[in-house]
């Protein structure tokens, strides 16, 4: 059974776990929140920790820091979790935290850790690792995939949303969720030769100017999206041919439109 997590009591103090997609599937961030809880009541001490995503998926840090300033949390220490760190989080995380305190209007204090990779020794795990147990690959059949990965899927377009940090900072999950169910409601982008293969991926650029997409083979970019701009781009490029003109960001091909 799945339960939620309690909120924290007015003025109480909060942990949020920032970590990418893959450390949360490599480790398990709810897991990890749910350790480094029992560790402070262990203490007698009283914490609210939750977790956040940086890529791929929610929830995005600015939910989970809305959630908590609406649960009354007063002080919320943001731990950025990724292995190896990201370097780019020095550029870009302090700037737009600052920016969600001074246009969400909170009085709660919100501060930045160093990432998880400093409190580590690595050079002692990395011995003990050599040192330990490792598969013999003598027996294992060589192979690079299954015989039906060899297929490209019959399409006539393909979009690569941007769900990359600053893109999820600005809000890209809720419209990659928007897309797709708007395509879902047009027969014709999901099977035939109109069909449109949606595929969520890392950083795009500009990041300045997400949560944005790409439609190929047209080599267009759509930016600021929002879910008016997003049904107006299927609408008009993806159905009828005509790309959404004073919505293009960029495109590949010479226009008057492009950046």
């Amino acid at each position: 059974m799945t339960t939620s997590p309690l909120p924290p009591e007015a003025g109480s103090r909060a942990i949020i776990l920032y970590g990418r997609a893959a450390f949360d599937t490599a480790h398990s961030l709810a897991a990890l929140a749910k350790a480094l809880t029992e560790a402070h009541t262990g203490r007698g001490e009283s914490m609210t920790v939750r977790q956040a995503h940086a890529d791929l998926a929610g929830p995005s840090l600015p939910t989970v820091l809305e959630d908590l300033r609406q649960e009354g949390a007063s002080d919320v220490l943001v731990i950025p979790c990724m292995l190896p760190a990201d370097p780019t989080l020095a550029a870009w995380l302090p700037g737009a935290l600052s920016h969600w305190c001074s246009t969400s209007g909170t009085e709660m204090t919100v501060r930045l850790a160093p990432p998880l990779e400093s409190a580590l020794d690595l050079a002692t795990a990395l011995d003990r690792i050599a040192q330990g147990p490792a598969e013999t690959l003598a027996e294992v059949a060589p192979s690079l995939g299954k015989p039906g990965w060899s297929e490209i899927p019959r399409h006539r377009r393909q979009i690569f949303f941007c769900v990359g940090a600053r893109c999820l900072h600005r809000g890209a999950e809720p419209l990659y969720q928007h897309l797709r169910k708007v395509m879902k409601g047009h027969r014709s982008l999901n099977a035939g030769p109109q069909k449109v293969m949606c595929a969520r991926s890392s950083c795009l650029y500009p990041c300045n100017r997400g949560p944005l997409m790409v439609v190929h083979p047209d080599g267009i970019w759509y930016g600021d999206l929002t879910p008016e701009r997003i049904e107006r781009v299927i609408r008009e490029h993806l159905l009828n041919d005509s790309p959404a003109s004073d919505e293009i960001l960029h495109s590949l091909s010479p226009s008057p439109h492009s950046a």
